[in-house]
């Protein structure tokens, strides 16, 4: 027997399970409900409509929503805006959004994402937006991101993520087990 939690999770699932019409366009009726929360500065029913959303899906979402729409819909949603959805987004629409964020609300936001969807991000702003940005993160995370940002564009330098785990070579399936779990593997 399912519990109510899980069965609260898979409403909330089927909830937001399609935000699609059969041409793999959003929907004019999600769109409208959008709108008007934007409109109403609802931000609860923006929270909820969009919490459950794919990182691609609210980029599709976004694409699909007025600029000014777009713009309210970063500002109301604040903190809990999935800023790896500006990664799914057209350059134009990337751009016009993150001009209108303080570089402080980037900066809060790039340390959240995997390293190469932050540079994704800080690669075209100005050099001066980039430095003010990286200079309010983590020394580690500042250099990082300056070393990705120094390859030349489109190349792999650029792309590539620079986080890695190293595990020793001796260690089993077993002992990734037991670390996993918080348990030190012998």
């Amino acid at each position: 027997m399912e519990d109510k939690q899980t069965i609260s999770a898979k409403a909330a699932d089927d909830a937001h399970a399609d935000i699609y019409g059969e041409d793999g366009a959003v929907l004019s009726s999600f769109l409208a409900q959008i709108g008007a929360a934007i409109a109403d500065r609802d931000t609860l029913t923006l929270k909820h409509e969009v919490d459950h959303l794919h990182q691609s899906e609210l980029g599709d979402l976004i694409e699909a929503l007025h600029p000014e729409q777009r713009r309210t819909l970063v500002e109301l949603l604040g903190a809990d805006f999935d800023f790896s959805a500006l990664t799914e987004v057209d350059e134009a629409i990337r751009m016009e959004i993150v001009d209108h964020l303080p570089n402080a609300q980037i900066a809060q936001a790039v340390q959240e994402l995997d390293s190469d969807d932050a540079v994704y991000i800080l690669e075209d702003l100005e050099k001066e937006d980039q430095d003010e940005i990286l200079s309010q993160l983590p020394f580690t995370e500042r250099i990082r991101l300056r070393r990705s940002l120094d390859y030349p564009e489109e190349t792999a330098g650029r792309r590539m993520q620079t986080e890695f785990v190293a595990v020793p070579p001796f260690w089993t399936i077993g002992h990734h087990r037991l670390y996993a779990r918080g348990q030190e593997p012998a």
